[in-house]
């Protein structure tokens, strides 16, 4: 099992099911990647990670990714190899509500009392455990952060809470799961964590060689399975198995079934349960009526398990019994879940009774799907009073069993047609309002994204081309022949459709992606997303490789879709000679001689963009064929060759435009240097051990030509962290008085990026804020750059300290001060004081209440006063556009309770025309709220209400209209 270490990604918008396909989790940004064992030296042992120094581990990852089982063999291996370690494991689902403080003292100390033969945990046994956590020697391995409970809706924000209120718990090395649709769809309180992500396998590499290590003896058999894998239309079986988890059972089922693949996921689930019990047989036989009635119950528990239990996935012995009857009841259908192994005790809560799961979530959702008969389960609207409807599409619990639902073939076709004619119909009564460039309400896109994702598993769908259409459309745009222009979508209908776009039914998708990328209206860039998806989708379909390979020979073609083209082609066709070659073309073109008659005003750029190109095809050819030798010459081309420069310079100072160049365009010095340590990072990537990539960093760092010293230093922190040259160039920089005051601010930022936790950094930055003849916006830099660098750091919280308590700065001033201190010193309450006071202060400017709040919420989550004032703000009439869409993006980032996003929705419900942060901040709300309360909230307003405000837009109309026809007499 393999992990990387990631970077943090945006939010997402909303939640997402766990089982929605690796591709949705596909990791874009990737800092680094870990063997099993390399993992365990490198992370746990010798502590070296980015953030925590080996002291919070967060593993995250899909169910079935194997989360649970790293955990376990850390705790083997913890035990083994770090001396007078003491590991702690806990399940956090058996918390229950309850502190982490209090069931290591109450419970799990009670246990280890009670196997040393004693009732309960003595004064001098809790002594020696607080000792030991003081000692820096106690491991918490806490499994299942998705599966516990939180009062505040947010497991996230809860544990985090937790460990800052025991500062017990703070001195332990903590090591934990959770699934990743939790840790990247809500507000993460835990950023103090390095973030591991447990990976799927590749397909086919890693799960072809699985299978054949499965039937090694015979591989054959193995043979066949992978072969049957490659067939058109399995991409989503393909997709399924790169799950350990599925695959395993795949194996299982194959090997002991008929050599055929089903279609759907609820086809292949059903011979998962089926060959499950012939897997169990030999522990455990069952009769025929034995397992129907035991199917029966476990869909009837599982479907109230997702609507009713606040842990759907953690079940409680007294919630359980309610279906499958007494567990002392030897003949008890639960006894015969438990001996079957479909149900398995995973724990106790505080009432010291048993809690059980599903063999795997992905079973209970199965199960759940199978359990109902009717598609009004999901979906019963009341249009005008929907609070007396039924909504289950809008809850992310239920989206991957209505895809297993559609997906039964046990349901009659006409069930299926009337659903998805309901969801793509579907009307939410949120539509009154002026509309850019959209064509449906909030929740109308949702129920129609649904559809679209259901007609994956429902194959014979007969709008199953009028979906795929709409969604291609507004994913990527379309061309509006009246206007004789290419028209695209709000922000968020882009996302959300693309992902879509993945997850529909994929022949029909393929084409309407192929119909884009060879349609001449199309914009380039929608050309080059659309080469990009493609690469995403059509794994083994030849219909895609053909149009790629077209493409690829089209001689108008942008080099950036070309280059994607030739990527996207390799992802899907591994191996494909035409996709090396247009990478090479592009390596090969790399020379000035050959664009030279371009060179003009615009030279510059356009070299620029030419070489960029050029850096990025030779960083894809290494990756795609490691150690490619014209690819690192290519990288090594650019860093060393000044001949492009004075090409340059030859042709271009004869140019009698010159003047107006030099006036308005940067030397193309700059371009090429950004080019040299863009190249210098690639070169990196593929060849880590190539010497030239540091000395040409260093070389641009202490250039005095180079207009960019701070992005040279930058990349060089990047590959190596802390680089002492960095940053004492950088320091030297911030203390020089002489060179231009944006150089000397740029240097300032990048200390803050780059020089965590060194003291020269900190000592420089320290001095610059206690002088009294520092440009503002340098001092502001330097304030904003401590509170990144500086955590903890006494001396750094005292100059902070200090510089609150001065008259002679300013609110904005005073504001940045107590920001950084905050993030410094997270419990630091002159900080938190400082920004509350801004926030209710009458005489302090939006623009600075509104960077308070955010502030305030920055270093105390859920802080009600930082939501209050960004909400009031957002409600005011008479704050300035800019800050209000400021506003507007802040809460889109941090508002979670429910009734803040009734009092958002509410005020932008009067707003007559939503565009892009404020349509932003309305779409996150309703992919958040139950529809009823979006649809009260948003038509709050009477009809009369919005009648005056039509009347007042018309009369304003009428009134401009005239004045404009009285200029004209």
């Amino acid at each position: 099992m393999g992990l990387v270490e990631r970077k943090k990604v945006s939010k997402r918008q909303g939640d997402i099911s766990p089982e929605q396909g690796s591709e949705l989790y596909k990791e874009t940004e990737i800092t680094k990647t870990f063997e099993h064992d390399a993992f365990l030296e490198e992370v746990l042992k010798q502590q070296n990670t980015p953030k925590s120094k080996g002291k919070r581990i967060a593993i995250i990852g899909e169910p079935g990714a194997g989360k649970t089982t790293l955990l376990q063999q850390i705790a083997d291996w913890v035990s083994r190899e770090i001396h007078q370690s003491i590991v702690i494991w806990v399940s956090l689902a058996d918390l229950r509500g309850q502190e982490l403080k209090s069931y290591l003292f109450e419970i799990w100390l009670t246990q280890v009392a009670e196997k040393t033969g004693k009732a309960e945990a003595s004064k001098q046994l809790k002594n020696d455990f607080v000792a030991l956590f003081n000692q820096n020697n106690v491991w918490l391995l806490l499994d299942g952060l998705d599966e516990m409970s939180a009062s505040s809706g947010n497991p996230l924000t809860e544990i985090a809470r937790q460990f800052r209120n025991a500062g017990l718990i703070s001195q332990a090395r903590i090591v934990l799961t959770c699934r990743v649709n939790l840790w990247d769809g809500s507000i993460n309180a835990l950023d103090d964590f390095d973030i591991y992500r447990s990976l799927n396998f590749s397909y086919p590499q890693q799960v072809e060689r699985f299978i054949h290590k499965w039937f090694a003896a015979i591989p054959k058999t193995g043979k066949q399975l992978c072969t049957a894998l490659k067939e058109s239309g399995k991409e989503r079986i393909q997709d399924l198995v790169k799950n350990p988890l599925r695959l395993t059972l795949l194996c299982f089922n194959w090997q002991s079934g008929d050599g055929k693949l089903p279609d759907t996921q609820a086809g292949l689930y059903q011979q998962f349960v089926d060959d499950f019990y012939k897997w169990k047989k030999d522990e455990f036989s069952t009769t025929s009526e034995q397992r129907q009635r035991l199917n029966i119950k476990l869909g009837e528990l599982a479907k109230a398990a997702t609507d009713k239990e606040a842990t759907r996935f953690r079940l409680r012995q007294d919630f359980v019994s309610q279906f499958l009857g007494d567990v002392d009841d030897e003949n008890s259908l639960l006894k015969l879940a438990l001996n079957s192994g479909w149900l398995n005790c995973v724990g106790i809560n505080i009432n010291r009774k048993p809690v059980y799961a599903f063999f795997h979530a992905s079973f209970q959702e199965y199960f759940a799907a199978k359990a109902i008969d009717d598609w009004h389960f999901f979906l019963n609207h009341v249009p005008k009073n929907p609070s007396q409807g039924t909504y289950r599409i809008f809850e992310p619990q239920w989206k991957q069993i209505i895809l297993l639902w559609l997906g039964r073939e046990n349901l009659a076709q006409e069930q299926k047609e009337a659903f998805i004619q309901t969801l793509v119909e579907f009307d939410d009564g949120c539509g009154n309002w002026q509309r850019r460039k959209v064509d449906k309400g909030f929740y109308e896109y949702q129920a129609y994204l649904i559809a679209a994702a259901g007609i994956a598993e429902f194959g014979h769908c007969s709008r199953t081309d009028e979906i795929v259409n709409q969604i291609v459309k507004w994913g990527f745009g379309y061309f509006k022949t009246q206007k004789q222009k290419w028209v695209t979508f709000l922000d968020p209908i882009e996302k959300e459709a693309k992902t879509a776009v993945r997850e529909t039914e994929r022949t029909k998708a393929i084409m309407a992606l192929i119909q884009l990328l060879e349609s001449t209206y199309a914009h380039e860039n929608t050309r080059l997303q659309a080469a990009y998806s493609l690469g995403q989708i059509g794994i083994g379909n030849k219909q895609t490789i053909t149009a790629l390979e077209q493409l690829l020979k089209s001689t108008n073609l942008d080099e950036r879709t070309r280059g994607q083209a030739a990527v996207s082609l390799w992802a899907i066709d591994p191996g494909n000679k035409k996709a090396i070659s247009a990478l090479v073309q592009l390596l090969e073109s790399a020379d000035v001689d050959s664009i030279s008659h371009e060179i003009n005003l615009l030279a510059p750029g356009r070299i620029y963009m030419h070489y960029f190109t050029c850096g990025l095809a030779a960083h894809s050819l290494g990756q795609i064929d490691p150690g490619n030798e014209q690819a690192i010459a290519a990288l090594v081309n650019l860093l060393a060759s000044t001949d492009s420069v004075q090409q340059f310079r030859k042709i271009y100072i004869d140019e009698p435009t010159r003047h107006m160049a030099t006036k308005f365009l940067l030397p193309f010095e700059i371009y090429y240097e950004n080019i040299r340590r863009l190249a210098a990072e690639c070169l990196w990537q593929i060849d880590p051990s190539n010497e030239q990539v540091i000395a040409v960093l260093v070389q641009l760092l202490e250039s005095t030509k180079t207009n960019s010293p701070w992005e040279a230093a930058e990349s060089l922190g990047l590959i190596d962290p802390g680089n002492e040259k960095a940053i004492t160039t950088l320091v030297n920089l911030v203390k020089s008085t002489d060179i231009h005051i944006f150089t000397r601010w740029q240097a300032v930022k990048s200390l803050g990026e780059i020089g965590c936790g060194n003291q020269k950094a900190m000592t420089v930055l320290v001095n610059l804020v206690q002088s009294i003849d520092v440009d503002d916006l340098i001092y502001w830099e330097a304030v904003k750059s401590l509170g990144k660098i500086g955590f903890s750091d006494k001396k750094t919280i005292a100059a902070l300290e200090q510089l609150l308590q001065s008259n002679r700065i300013d609110d904005y001033t005073r504001m940045l001060i107590a920001s950084s201190l905050g993030q410094i010193d997270p419990d630091n309450k002159k900080a938190i004081v400082t920004l509350v006071q801004l926030l209710q202060s009458n005489h302090v400017n939006y623009s600075i209440r509104w960077e308070a709040a955010k502030s305030l919420e920055q270093i105390d989550p859920d802080n009600e006063k930082a939501i209050i004032t960004l909400v009031q703000l957002l409600q005011s009439t008479t704050v300035d556009n800019n800050t209000r869409r400021q506003v507007a993006e802040n809460l889109g980032e941090i508002i979670q309770n429910n009734q803040h996003r009734i009092a958002v929705v509410e005020a932008l419900s009067g707003y007559w025309l939503l565009y892009g942060e404020y349509y932003n901040l309305a779409w996150e709300c309703a992919q958040n709220m139950p529809y009823p309360n979006f649809y009260k909230a948003w038509n709050k307003y009477n009809v009369a209400t919005r009648a005056m405000q039509s009347l007042k837009r018309i009369l304003f109309t009428i009134i401009w209209v005239f004045l404009q026809l009285q200029r004209y007499k």
